[in-house]
């Protein structure tokens, strides 16, 4: 189960959001006897900053689409949310929303938690891919979920979570397009669950056809400052990373974004200053290596508790 509380803390902590900012599905009851019993949702987020403190949102929500799973024709809500703060990176590329599409906009996130508190009790299934994006960009804790990313897996990989565009080509057989559409994008991991529940869970992995989105293939000249690390405990948080980087490598990173977390483990990209300061930090850091599956040099760091973390770079043969 996806720790929310964690992760308000780190918001909390952060500045970022407070307690007052949250909402919490309510117990089962007549109030929603009417409702679906299950939904469909996907979001859209930007990268808003606070102009006072200089705290950015990189979760702030400025799409949310609904679907009834009773009924996937029926779409109980799609509109885009004007964010609290100015956005700082409106990430068009991804989910094809513009600054002039947000600029009229007066449906807010309270909006939205308005909506959702009103149509999921405790018992809704809220069907997603990577849902737990999806509800902490709506600040919403909910616990009755089906997570199409956990649900499948890839046919070489048993670590990694399968894209959503990966599972529409192969347990659908459809492309997706390269920009996201919610609704679209709703209906896609409901069908997909809907499948896994026809077969009672025995499902095939699926092909890692797309390794990337194909309006970025190829690496930015800022990924090569970059660092993925994964494999990450869900107990660690972004000063863990600093700490170990400067223990182990005497290198300090330039920027550690929010840890995607899905399950038991999560990942992060590390920016470095340069991409001279990333190669020294890998070369420095002590442990295994080894190629993964996709051609790319990793290291295996052992952590003082016991296990380890992989480091891997973002470019092959280098």
């Amino acid at each position: 189960a996806f720790n929310f509380e964690r992760y308000q803390k780190m918001e909390f902590a952060n500045g970022i959001s407070g307690p007052s900012d949250w909402i919490t599905s309510r117990p089962y009851g007549k109030w929603c006897s009417a409702n679906p019993s299950s939904i469909a949702i996907d979001c859209e987020m930007c990268e808003t900053k606070d102009p006072i403190s200089g705290k950015s949102d990189n979760k702030a929500l400025c799409r949310i689409s609904v679907v009834n799973a009773d009924n996937r024709d029926e779409v109980l809500l799609d509109t885009l949310v004007k964010p609290l703060w100015p956005v700082s990176n409106h990430r068009t590329w991804v989910n094809g929303i513009s600054e002039s599409d947000l600029e009229n906009v007066q449906f807010t996130l309270k909006h939205a938690q308005t909506f959702m508190a009103a149509l999921c009790s405790d018992q809704t299934v809220v069907v997603g891919h990577a849902v737990h994006n999806d509800l902490l960009a709506l600040r919403m804790v909910h616990h009755c979920n089906a997570d199409t990313a956990m649900l499948f897996t890839h046919i070489e990989e048993t670590d990694g979570t399968p894209s959503l565009k990966n599972l529409a080509h192969g347990v659908l057989g459809r492309e997706m397009p390269d920009v996201h559409d919610s609704v679209n994008d709703a209906r896609v991991a409901l069908l997909c669950a809907q499948h896994y529940v026809a077969k009672n869970g025995k499902v095939d992995p699926v092909e890692k056809k797309y390794t990337r989105s194909s309006s970025r293939h190829k690496l930015d000249a800022a990924d090569t400052t970059m660092l993925l690390v994964h494999r990450l405990p869900n107990t660690t948080v972004a000063e863990h990373l600093t700490e170990m980087f400067l223990a182990y490598t005497h290198v300090k990173p330039k920027k550690v974004p929010e840890i995607q977390f899905n399950g038991t483990y999560g990942k992060c990209n590390i920016e470095f200053s340069t991409k001279e300061h990333a190669e020294l930090a890998y070369t420095s850091l002590v442990g295994e290596e080894r190629e993964d599956k996709t051609g790319k040099k990793q290291k295996r760091v052992g952590l003082k508790g016991g296990g380890y973390v992989c480091v891997r770079k973002m470019n092959k043969g280098k």
